[in-house]
C-alpha cells in the first residue's frame, strides 16, 4: 500500500461526568444537529494544530505552509469574533489578559522564540499583517486572504 494511502488509527473514548465542563462540552457536540460530532471536533482541531503538524512534518512547500498558518489564524480570529458577539464582549478589546492593549508591543516579525529550524521551514512565508489603517481592519485584511475558502476549516 502506498504511503499516502495509509490510514492513521486514532481511537478516543471519553466519558466525563455530565455536570463537569467537559461533560457539558461533549453533550453540546453530541447534540449538534447540523454536523456530525467527528466533523465538529475536527473543525476545532484543524486551525489549532494542523499548521504545527505540517511544520513538524517538514516536507511541505513553504508557501503552502504559510497559507496554512494564515488560514488557521483567520479561522481562529473568526471564531473569536463570533464568541465576542455571542458573549456580548467589547470589540476591539481594550484589555488582553488584564493588560491594556495599548501597552502590548506590536511585532511584524515571527516571534523571537521560534526555533531557527522552524524559521527556515517557513522560508519567508509571510505571517504578517500589512494593513496600516487599523480603524478599518477586518479579519480578511489581517491575514491577507482575498480569495480564501474557509470551508475546510469552518
Amino acid at each position: 500500500m502506498a504511503k499516502e494511502k495509509e490510514r492513521v488509527d486514532f481511537l478516543w473514548r471519553y466519558q466525563p461526568f455530565k455536570s463537569t465542563p467537559d461533560g457539558v462540552l461533549m453533550s453540546y457536540i453530541k447534540g449538534n444537529l447540523l454536523l456530525p460530532s467527528r466533523e465538529l471536533i475536527l473543525q476545532a482541531l484543524r486551525p489549532y494544530w494542523l499548521p504545527l503538524a505540517y511544520l513538524e512534518k517538514g516536507d511541505i512547500d513553504p508557501v503552502i505552509l504559510g497559507r496554512l498558518f494564515r488560514n488557521a489564524v483567520y479561522v481562529l480570529e473568526k471564531q473569536a469574533l463570533y464568541l465576542r458577539e455571542r458573549g456580548g464582549l467589547e470589540y476591539p478589546p481594550i484589555h488582553i489578559g488584564g493588560m491594556p492593549i495599548s501597552s502590548i508591543p506590536s511585532s511584524r516579525e515571527l516571534p523571537a522564540d521560534i526555533e531557527e529550524s522552524d524559521r527556515s521551514r517557513l522560508n519567508g512565508a509571510s505571517l504578517r499583517c500589512s494593513h496600516h489603517d487599523l480603524s478599518k481592519l477586518t479579519a480578511d485584511d489581517l491575514f491577507e486572504l482575498e480569495d480564501f475558502d474557509d470551508s475546510g476549516f469552518a
